[in-house]
């Protein structure tokens, strides 16, 4: 690996573990850094970078198919396992340099006893705080603790999300229900996106740790295997609640929009009604505007008045019929 590290391999960041302390790694200073006796190492990499992608297809000590998952564009959690060590996709979250969140992420790994790779295509948030708060941390923990870390504070965030998004689902619950406000500008549909793609998320984790701790082939010493209870639990307990979520947002959306549908068939209703009674006068001020001979009233000075009179009967006697047949 050192051999590599020589030739500049493209590093965002490193952490070095020695003598109970981490030391930061950058490009320039990994090879000697890493030269010097350490217990573990964590390299991050930015696969936008010809030069990682070099390295890290020399990087031997991982296997084949650890290599390929570091290297494509897989974004669907899974978790793989081998004998002393694991690789796989984690969700994180999309940042800007100033700080703000973006959406939907996803980091590959690689961890063994002595190394964790992490590649990115964008700038991720959890991996940044989680190389922070190491940083900080007598004695820095092992490569598993910290990628338990890294699945603890993307299951710590999305918990504030979900703590936001049913504060929000509440007061609108309220709103609905009480029949107040514009239920057309809710900003529902956002929120239902949110809460979906993190349903999917913490589907797909559940699922692939369930299916890392069922594995009917025996992995000996792998250091992920004493935590998959634990993570699996978290990704289950997460999944019911996004699965709660989305339902309460989808049974309310489908409330407004039925509130909504019977506020417009009222309004359809009141236009027809109007518009059936002023059918008839219609007719009767047609036919008495027609230029021929022997119009009714023609020479009449309280022709007019006629007219309107008979306009207005027919009004009557149309809503008399409507009130009949109880369509108003």
């Amino acid at each position: 690996m050192l051999d590599s590290l020589k030739k500049n391999p493209g590093l965002l960041w490193g952490v070095a573990a020695r003598d109970g302390k981490a030391q930061n790694i950058i490009d320039d200073t990994a090879s000697d850094i890493l030269a010097a006796p350490h217990d573990w190492c964590w390299m991050h990499f930015a696969l936008s970078d010809h030069r990682a992608r070099r390295f890290l297809e020399d990087f031997d000590t991982a296997p084949a198919a650890a290599r390929e998952m570091l290297l494509e564009d897989e974004t669907r959690p899974q978790l793989h396992l081998g004998p002393g060590c694991a690789w796989g996709v984690i969700p994180d979250f999309e940042k800007d340099f100033a700080e703000k969140d973006f959406g939907e992420g996803s980091v590959a790994f690689y961890l063994d006893a002595s190394h964790l790779i992490t590649t990115r295509h964008h700038p991720m948030r959890v991996v940044d705080e989680v190389r922070e708060k190491i940083q900080n941390t007598t004695p820095p923990p092992a490569p598993v603790d910290v990628f338990v870390m890294l699945n603890e504070r993307f299951v710590e965030i999305a918990e504030k999300r979900f703590a936001v998004f049913a504060r929000w689902i509440d007061r609108l619950e309220d709103r609905v229900l009480g029949e107040q406000g514009d239920l057309d500008k809710t900003g529902l549909g956002s929120v239902r996106r949110e809460v979906a793609r993190f349903h999917r998320e913490f589907a797909s984790l559940r699922a692939s740790y369930a299916r890392a701790m069922n594995s009917r082939v025996p992995i000996p010493d792998n250091p992920v295997s004493p935590h998959l209870p634990a993570l699996l639990q978290a990704a289950e307990d997460f999944d019911r609640d996004a699965t709660g979520l989305s339902e309460r947002a989808r049974l309310l959306y489908e409330e407004i929009d039925t509130r909504i549908a019977s506020a417009t068939n009222r309004s359809l209703q009141t236009l027809t009604i109007i518009s059936t009674l002023l059918l008839p006068p219609t007719f009767v001020v047609g036919a008495f505007g027609m230029n021929v001979p022997d119009i009714p009233w023609a020479g009449d000075h309280s022709g007019f008045w006629w007219a309107f009179g008979l306009c207005i009967a027919v009004v009557g006697a149309s809503w008399a019929v409507l009130k009949r047949y109880d369509i108003l």
